[in-house]
């Protein structure tokens, strides 16, 4: 009867392929519990290494790009910057893996493999990133802003819909030494990360009243 897609930049981008179907698409987007995730984040206390502590949660896949991920992260140090980036996920490893060996970052990039709950990792970064090439609307950048950490995201297709650029969070190119220069902003300008999580404070990112678009 209907067809959900969940921002409206992918339901523009749907109809712009099948715009006979474009009375059936609706906008419904993802539905989070801010106080779950909260809660859920207090049940563990990880100890994560590094003096700046970066993570991304993701599957291991093309679309979320992980491998160029270690190439930002060797950048990052290049750069001079002391980081240690974790990744939570599971997929195509094989993939991250000899990226981390082509790119010599066996100490800096940390692949945690699968975790039944992320959101204490979340908690215990500094800054979470979202290296995607393209992205619906990822579930995990909401997570991370709701457990209020600064984000940055790269310019995919929909990333204007993820979040304010400049506001609760940054979004850097896809290039590789332009990303890590975004990130090296942000990590360096710690009244900017400030200035986000206080700003994050404000919204509710966990979009309950979608749950009536369902009902209806």
């Amino acid at each position: 009867n209907y067809i959900a897609a969940i921002s409206k930049d992918a339901k523009k981008a749907f109809i712009s392929k099948f715009p006979s179907l474009s009375d059936k698409v609706i906008v419904i987007e993802n539905i989070l519990s801010a106080n779950f995730i909260r809660e859920q984040s207090l049940l563990e206390k990880p100890k994560l290494d590094g003096e700046i502590k970066l993570l991304t949660v993701g599957r291991f896949c093309y679309p979320k790009a992980l491998d160029q991920a270690v190439r930002i992260c060797a950048q990052l140090v290049k750069n001079g910057m002391a980081i240690k980036w974790y990744a939570i996920g599971y997929g195509d490893e094989q993939t991250v893996l000899d990226a981390i060996e082509e790119c010599d970052m066996q100490e800096h990039f940390i692949i945690l493999g699968k975790k039944v709950n992320p959101y204490p990792y979340i908690a215990a970064c500094d800054i979470y990133i979202q290296p995607s090439r393209y992205e619906g609307k990822a579930v995990t950048v909401r997570e991370a802003q709701i457990l209020g950490k600064p984000v940055a995201i790269t310019a995919f297709n929909t990333s204007a819909s993820q979040l304010i650029d400049g506001f609760d969070g940054i979004i850097v190119p896809m290039d590789i030494e332009e990303a890590a220069l975004g990130i090296q902003h942000l990590i360096e300008n710690k009244a900017l990360q400030k200035e986000f999580c206080k700003n994050m404070a404000t919204i509710d990112y966990s979009n309950a009243r979608e749950t009536e678009l369902i009902y209806n």
